[in-house]
């Protein structure tokens, strides 16, 4: 029989190396494997959850004794950056993989413990907020090419996501830089990396402050080249905001 603590605990602290496999190319089959190798605990949570004389009791021990592991290798970190960084490379597995497969692959058991732990989590760990989502909202976005860097900044700043530099980089994307090899190759590395640095920017007390720089120092210049025709111009700004912001965001904590 399947140790639902240790098992529950290992889906987060076992796993981060998964976070590898975010991208485009290789989610689907990461979540799949994910979810196949945690079949039997969603098998014990929901039998457990089912046969429970009190359920919501039964569902807050786990939810606590999750939140709790998390919350004693946090406390045990001295440095006050590495405690910050260790949640930043640990949220990100827990909202695309670990939350995603209890509410989408388990039944009514499992769907109750994310939402507990998503409560317990974010009453924990207030800077660092989660939410629920599922497998096919975030696969969605590789399959239709968000702009999520620019569409962050955008909603930081207040503008609608039809705003005119959305539409603007969009087109650009569309029309000069899918259709030339190194253009291919700067959105093909976009995409790979841009859901993570989005993720960790968000959990940033200082998030607008760094959304106002990239709006300041690629978005908007980057618009003003497109409108002067300077498409080359704008390709290499544009390169040079997505190797910036994966060097400084991707790679934090490793």
């Amino acid at each position: 029989m399947t140790d639902i603590n240790t098992e529950l605990a290992s889906m987060l602290f076992d796993n981060r190396p998964m976070m590898k496999r975010f991208n485009k190319d290789h989610y689907a089959d990461a979540f799949d494997e994910y979810c196949e190798s945690f079949k039997e605990l969603f098998d014990e949570i929901d039998k457990g959850y089912a046969e429970a004389p009190d359920r919501d009791a039964y569902i807050n021990d786990l939810a606590v004794y999750f939140r709790d592991q998390a919350l004693e290798k946090y406390e045990s970190i001295p440095k006050k950056g590495d405690r910050e960084r260790f949640i930043i490379d640990y949220n990100p597995v827990l909202t695309v993989f670990v939350l995603p497969s209890l509410n989408g692959k388990g039944n009514e058991g499992c769907k109750a413990l994310a939402k507990a732990i998503v409560g317990l989590w974010n009453e924990t760990f207030k800077r660092y907020t989660i939410s629920i989502g599922t497998f096919e909202e975030i696969d969605s976005g590789f399959k239709r090419k968000l702009c999520y860097i620019t569409t962050a900044v955008c909603k930081s700043l207040g503008k609608p996501d039809d705003c005119y530099e959305l539409k603007m980089l969009r087109d650009y994307r569309d029309s000069y830089l899918l259709k030339r090899e190194k253009g291919r190759g700067i959105v093909d590395d976009y995409y790979n990396v841009a859901p993570t640095i989005v993720n960790r920017i968000n959990r940033r007390e200082d998030r607008n402050r760094i959304y106002r720089d990239i709006f300041d120092r690629y978005i908007n210049p980057c618009i003003k080249l497109i409108e002067d025709g300077k498409e080359e111009e704008c390709r290499k700004l544009y390169s040079d905001m997505v190797y910036n912001l994966e060097e400084e965001y991707m790679f934090c904590g490793r």
